[in-house]
């Protein structure tokens, strides 16, 4: 396993434990539920590290199997990206439906869809496209890059965001999955005071704000499954009711010997997608808490931000095996956010 792997990692896994306490009805009290409920010592995040890579290395990297059905009740899996409507999922966990995602691998040969986002996605300049709103936003560094209709690109200086102190000392740079507004028209972080930094994205103009809402519904976070999530902490944005889990719930893979067990998930209207993540020795890895969602190409198709070595946007058409390929990101990023709807399709 590389250092840069085992740095993705630990950085990733402290990063979502920077987010800020919005428990008044402003910060929607949806999703505080999500806020990490049981936090670390730092000590203890590094040896959840180093394990999950040791994991990584102890295997090899063989080319993808051939998809293989949990049980004959489900021998009509024919791929990864099988458009057929299923009458029931991949497997079954504790008497409810789940569906296999492709794989890190699998997922970079997925047929392109259309969407509003380009199918490939440059971080590595400085365009100045003018845009009215902005359908992602990827933080690297104390910069962001900005992707508008039509394929518009901003480049946005973030110097003068400050970083926060959270009350144990731990001082963090606020750029977050939330920081693109539902609308598209704004960039917000939390400063210090409990003050907002704002970004007008229409003007390029930076204001502060004393409070900040978004006025979009997420709708609950943990939806009534049939069994307990409680193991796995949820994270990223919940859109229109679609949410990510990290793993820890004891879900069926596709191939115990391939597929690392206790998967991270994705919930979308009663459906759920097991996130396949296949041993390697550190390359093609999927990243930790892998693929939070990015939002809707239409009713029925969600998107998610699938974090790995080559980092992808992926759809999935819900309770379906029709998966496909929205876009390709080129170039390092810290974290992503969106705000992509079903209309944005029209």
């Amino acid at each position: 396993m590389t250092q840069e792997r085992l740095r993705e990692l630990l950085r990733e896994r402290v990063a979502d434990e920077t987010m800020p306490d919005r428990s008044a009805r402003a910060w929607q009290a949806a999703r505080v539920v999500r806020r990490r409920r049981r936090l670390g010592a730092a000590a203890g995040l590094v040896a959840a590290t180093v394990a999950v890579g040791a994991g990584i290395a102890a295997v090899d990297s063989n080319p993808p199997r051939p998809r293989q059905p949990a049980d004959p009740a489900v021998s009509d899996a024919t791929g990864p990206s099988d458009p057929t409507p299923a009458t029931v999922g991949d497997a079954t966990y504790q008497g409810v439906p789940v569906w296999w995602s492709p794989d890190q691998r699998e997922e970079q040969d997925l047929p392109t869809v259309d969407s509003p986002l380009p199918a490939d996605i440059e971080l590595g300049d400085r365009p100045d496209d003018p845009m009215d709103r902005a359908l992602a936003a990827f933080a690297h560094g104390r910069s962001a890059t900005l992707v508008g209709p039509g394929g518009a690109r901003q480049w946005v200086d973030l110097s003068g965001v400050q970083e926060v102190t959270k009350p144990n000392g731990y001082t963090y740079f606020p750029a977050w999955t939330g920081m693109l507004t539902s609308d598209g028209e704004r960039l917000v972080f939390p400063q210090p005071g409990q003050t907002w930094k704002v970004y007008l994205i229409a003007t390029g103009e930076w204001t502060t704000a004393d409070s900040y809402s978004d006025d979009a519904d997420p709708g609950p976070l943990t939806p009534d499954l049939g069994f307990d999530t409680s193991a796995a902490q949820a994270y990223g944005e919940v859109r229109d009711g679609a949410g990510s889990f990290g793993m820890g719930v004891a879900l069926p893979v596709r191939d115990p010997a391939a597929y690392l067990s206790s998967p991270e998930f994705l919930v979308a209207r009663g459906a759920v997608l097991a996130f396949m993540d296949r041993f390697t020795r550190g390359t093609d890895s999927r990243f930790k808490e892998c693929c939070p969602v990015a939002g809707w190409l239409d009713d029925d198709t969600v998107v998610y931000e699938s974090r790995q070595t080559r980092p992808l946007l992926v759809s999935w058409r819900v309770g379906t095996r029709d998966f496909g390929l929205v876009s390709r990101v080129h170039g390092g990023y810290d974290v992503a956010s969106f705000a992509l709807d079903a209309s944005d399709a029209g």
